[in-house]
Order: structure tokens, then sequence, then C-alpha cells
């Protein structure tokens, strides 16, 4: 099995030199000089930086080190679960059109991220007489509209008393890329299926934000932005593994007069402390006034990336001589929490219940229609 992607990175250190390195650019007049950030790993250990002879080494100096991480052993390589990458386009079916002889289309944005398409989900209900195939292709966008055709695939025709969920595979494999616009479509040659509508995606979360509803005449395409057919579609099926790591991060600051050192140091610290109470939302919750003219935009940097602080401990100034310097200097140090998970591609599709929600769908159809 290869590798997906990663879905948290186990590398705490690097994080934390790019949330210091914002603090720095952000808060320039706080201190009387550029600082330059280090991060030092395997032979450039804590004693190896005692060692060596820096002589061209800046002030004031920050390094980062690693002091060390513990798996959080209850979790480690724990099953999550196996899941395919999804996108749903539209949710709730408030109208419907019938599928004809020629296509009807809805729509495809990916936002989070690039995705490899595999299949295709329709929201449907055969009507009659026929229980003909119904025809899913993916389509390239032009100006707005469907362009040039990409993959496709076929529904076994079925006929049902009620509204269901209906599966394409689609080859060849394209994989849709991050912010691109496509279009998904749909035709069956003698009208015997409803594909429902959503035509209030706008106020929904979650949702394709390329909202189309296309159709053709035969010659060219019309295209409505109020509403789109309603779909589900999926990348490949993947075994997510997860699991925490418990770390240590050690902040050396070093500067040549004791009053920048300190100044850094306390820098460091308020933002850490954002950080440890920071969350998500936190963009959204400020709504006092930012007396402090501190930025606080990038704060949730950390937990968005899974990276919790527990704690923040300043240790005491310390002086010593470097060369023909005295240089003062302060540890801070960070122990945290991160919580990492990764996806693993399953080698078969039968690995992974892909069934439809009925229950759910029935619901929201005895609500709405």
């Amino acid at each position: 099995m290869s590798i997906l992607r990663y879905k948290q990175s186990r590398d705490i250190k690097r994080s934390f030199t790019t949330f210091v390195g914002k603090i720095f650019a952000l808060n320039k007049t706080w201190t009387n000089e550029a600082v330059e950030v280090v991060e030092l790993t395997g032979d450039n250990s804590p004693a190896a930086f005692e060692q060596y002879p820096w002589d061209n080494e800046k002030y004031p100096l920050v390094v980062l080190f690693s002091e060390g991480s513990s798996d959080d052993h209850w979790a480690i390589d724990s099953n999550i679960g196996n899941y395919r990458e999804q996108m749903m386009i539209g949710v709730v079916p408030h109208s419907y059109i019938t599928l004809g002889a020629q296509p009807i289309a809805a729509g495809v944005k990916p936002v989070q991220s690039s995705l490899v398409l595999k299949s295709a989900d329709l929201l449907v209900k055969n009507i009659g007489p026929y229980e003909e195939p119904i025809i899913v292709k993916l389509w390239s966008s032009a100006t707005g509209s469907p362009n040039l055709p990409l993959a496709s695939g076929s529904i076994k025709g079925k006929s049902t008393s009620g509204i269901e969920w209906v599966h394409a595979q689609l080859k060849p494999e394209i994989t849709l890329s991050q912010s691109s616009e496509y279009f998904l479509s749909a035709q069956a040659y003698s009208g015997s299926y409803y594909w429902f509508v959503d035509t209030d995606v706008v106020s929904l979360d979650g949702i394709t934000p390329f909202i189309r509803q296309a159709t053709f005449d035969g010659t060219n395409w019309s295209v409505l932005s109020t509403g789109t057919p309603i779909a589900k579609i999926y990348g490949p099926s993947v075994k997510r593994l997860g699991g925490g790591l418990n770390s240590s991060i050690r902040i050396f600051v070093e500067a040549k007069d004791l009053a920048t050192t300190q100044k850094i140091t306390d820098l460091l610290f308020v933002y850490l402390h954002l950080a440890k109470h920071s969350n998500l939302k936190r963009r959204e919750k400020l709504t006092l006034p930012n007396v402090t003219s501190m930025e606080f935009d990038f704060v949730s940097d950390l937990t968005d990336e899974g990276i919790y602080i527990i704690n923040v401990n300043k240790g005491p100034e310390a002086v010593r001589v470097r060369g023909n310097d005295r240089v003062f200097s302060v540890d801070v140090t960070v122990s945290c929490y991160s919580s990492w998970a990764e996806d693993f591609t399953l080698p078969v599709i039968e690995d992974i219940d892909i069934s439809p929600d009925i229950e759910s769908v029935n619901i929201i159809l005895n609500k709405y229609i």
C-alpha cells in the first residue's frame, strides 16, 4: 500500500520554527535588530551547538531544539477507520429535473485539495416505464460551461418506488486539480429518471462553491448558477491510522545585551500563551478591540495543524562569554501534544462499505418533498 498523503505532520519543531518566524516578521519594532531563527537537528544537537565556534553567528539569536518526543501509546497505529475522500454537490432535494437524451450537468470544484476521481453517486428516482442505464461523464470547464469529456461510466438501469443513490465507476481516473472547475453530467435516453436538484446550496456549509446546473440542447449548453443537481464524488478508498506525540521544544534566546534578550523572550512568551489558549475559531471570536496592537491572525496556526500547547515555562537568565562577546540568554520550554493521522490507499475498493445511507435520504425527502 502506498502513502496517499499526510493528514498531520509529525515534525513538531518545524511548525514551531515557522510560528516563531511569523512572530518576528510581524513585530519588527519590538526588537533592536533583525532576529536570526535557527532550527537544529541531528548533528546540530544542543551539545554540538555549545561547542561549535560560531564565528559568524548573528545576534539576537533564537535557536530551536527538539528535547524529545514520546508516543502516546494508547493511540499509536490505531485504526481510526476506512474512508473514501468525498465531496458533496448539493444536499437538500427541493425539486428535480428529468434525465433525457441530452446531458444535464452539475458543477464540481475541489477546494480543500486535489482529488483523484474514482466514482460518483447521483440522487435519482426511476419513474419508468424503462429500466435503462444512466450514462455519467466528467467534463472539463471552459468559460463556465462543460467543454471536453474527460471520463465516463454507467449505472445499470433499475426500477424503484422511491428515491435512491445510484453509483457509477468512472474511467479513466482523472485528478481534479484544487480550485479548478469541472462538470459532472448524466443522461438516460428514454426519460425514465428524475435527478433531484438543490436550489438553496448557497446557504449550506461544505458544498462545492461552483454552483451550476447545465443543460444541453444538442448544440449549446445553458448554465444556471441558482442551484445544482445533487451528487457525491469519491476519491480513493483509504485506511486511516492515527495517534499522538507528547513533545518538548526548547527555544533558546541569546543577545549581546540583557534588555534585548528579555524583550524577545517576553514577546515569544506572550504569543506562545496566546497559542496555548487558541482554538480553530479564534479569528471569528475576536470581537473586542485589539488594545495591545499585536497581530492575532496567525495564533491558531498550531492548532490548525493539530498541535496543542500544554504549558510554557521560562527559565532563568544566564550570561556567558563567546569569543570577545558577553551574551545573555534565556530558555523557553514548550510542552505540547500533537495529534496525527495518515491515510493509506486500500488495495481494492471492496475493502470499504460504500452503500448509501438510504434512511437519512428518506428523512430528507419526507421533510422537503
